[in-house]
C-alpha cells in the first residue's frame, strides 16, 4: 500500500508539472563555423525560435537570375554547397493570416558579399518592422505602408495635417499583441505612414488642425465611415514581400 501511494504521488507530481508548461523558451542557436565552399546559418522567427521550411536563395552579386536555392530543415537551420564567386543570401518565409497569403522578407544579421570558396555564416531572423538593407539593391521597411488621398469631390487634400489611429484587431502577423499606433501623415498631397507590423487594424483619422473626426474609407470602395476595419494587402497585384494599405479621407458635412 505504501509503495502504490508513493507510486501515485510521483505520477500525481509529473503530472501537475508538465500541466503548468504552456510553450518551451526559445532556445540559443548554436555559434556556426565557417565552412570552406558552403553557405551556412539559421533562420529564426520573431521570438527567436527555430524558423523551419524558410525559402533560402544564395544569390551572385555579378549574374543575373545565377542563384543557389534551398530552404531550412525543422530546426531552422541550412547548408548550401557554393561555386567560386561573390555570393549574399537571403530568405522568406510565407504564410496565411486573415485569409491573406503574405511572403516576408528575412532579415540578414551579417551583411555584405562573400567568397563561395570561402563559405560564411548567415543567420536571418523575422522581423515585424525596421528598413531593410540597401545592399544589393534592397530597401525600404520590413513593416506595411498606408497611403491617404483626399476625397477629391469634397476637395480636401490637406493629408499632411492628417493623424491616423491605427488598433490592432487580434494577433499580428506572427501571433503577437499588437500596440495602438497614433501616427501624424507626411508625404504632401497622398498622405503615409510607412513601417507599420502587418496585421489586422480598426482604422481612424482626425484633422489635427481642428481636431475634427474624418471620415475615411478604402479607396474606390465602400462607404464613408468614421472607422473601417482591414488587413494589409499586396502593394500591387502578385507583390511579395510589400504590402499597403490605401485609404481616402474627407471632412465630416
Amino acid at each position: 500500500m505504501k509503495i502504490f501511494n508513493a507510486l501515485y504521488l510521483m505520477l500525481l507530481v509529473g503530472w501537475l508539472t508538465t500541466g503548468c508548461i504552456t510553450e518551451p523558451e526559445p532556445q540559443p542557436q548554436p555559434d556556426l563555423a565557417e565552412e570552406k565552399g558552403y553557405a551556412t546559418g539559421v533562420a529564426t522567427d520573431t521570438k527567436g525560435n527555430p524558423l523551419a521550411n524558410a525559402a533560402i536563395v544564395v544569390n551572385n552579386t555579378q549574374f543575373f537570375n545565377h542563384n543557389i536555392l534551398g530552404s531550412t530543415n525543422a530546426n531552422g537551420y541550412y547548408k548550401l554547397k557554393l561555386s567560386p564567386g561573390s555570393w549574399y543570401v537571403r530568405g522568406t518565409i510565407s504564410l496565411q493570416h486573415n485569409d491573406q497569403s503574405y511572403t516576408f522578407d528575412l532579415h540578414p544579421e551579417t551583411e555584405g558579399a562573400f567568397a563561395g570558396t570561402e563559405g560564411a555564416v548567415r543567420n536571418l531572423r523575422w522581423k515585424l518592422s525596421g528598413p531593410k538593407p540597401t545592399e544589393f539593391g534592397g530597401g525600404g521597411y520590413y513593416g506595411g505602408l498606408v497611403e491617404v488621398y483626399g476625397d477629391m469631390v469634397g476637395g480636401f487634400f490637406d493629408t499632411e495635417q492628417v493623424e491616423l489611429t491605427l488598433e490592432p484587431v487580434g494577433p499580428l502577423v506572427d501571433g503577437s499583441t499588437g500596440q495602438i499606433i497614433k501616427r501624424q501623415l507626411t508625404g504632401g498631397i497622398i498622405g503615409q505612414t510607412q513601417d507599420v507590423p502587418i496585421g489586422r487594424y480598426r482604422i481612424s483619422a482626425r484633422y489635427l488642425p481642428t481636431n475634427q473626426v474624418l471620415n475615411i474609407r478604402l479607396r474606390n470602395k465602400g462607404q464613408y465611415s468614421t472607422s473601417i476595419t482591414n488587413s494589409f494587402e499586396p502593394a500591387y497585384a502578385g507583390a511579395t514581400g510589400s504590402y499597403k494599405l490605401t485609404l481616402e479621407a474627407r471632412l465630416q458635412n
